[in-house]
């Protein structure tokens, strides 16, 4: 199944998005959360800074989810709840909630769980 046709972010504003939202989100740690990092995000407001991003970027793109291409892979992102309604009908082709990064982080504690599944099996378990 080819991709469906997504606006795309520029390098500008995906820069932006990786820095002023996702990075702060990975330092945090977001699952198991690191206290100095959480401490020095909201000693810096990091959260408010990151929700102005978002709102920023959504008024440029109201039209979502939204592709940012970033190395190695394109990642699409949801800006509005109906974003979320569109990835997760288009799941798991082409948009996988698999990533990479959520395979390593759920499958130490839940190697079975459907979001990191693939295959058959995922069409059995997401029925569930």
């Amino acid at each position: 199944m080819s991709s469906p046709a997504l606006p795309t972010a520029s390098a500008l504003d995906t820069g932006r998005l990786l820095l002023g939202v996702f990075l702060p989100t990975v330092a945090k740690g977001p699952i198991i959360r690191r206290p100095w990092a959480v401490g020095l995000a909201a000693r810096l407001d990091l959260d408010t800074r990151a929700v102005g991003i978002v709102t920023t970027i959504h008024a440029k793109y109201p039209t979502g989810p939204l592709l940012l291409k970033v190395p190695l892979r394109k990642q699409a992102i949801v800006l509005a709840p109906e974003d979320a309604n569109a990835l997760l009908a288009a799941s798991p082709e082409p948009f996988s909630p698999a990533s990479s990064e959520k395979k390593a982080a759920l499958s130490h504690f839940q190697p079975h769980n459907v979001l990191i599944s693939r295959g058959p099996v995922r069409t059995v378990r997401r029925a569930l």
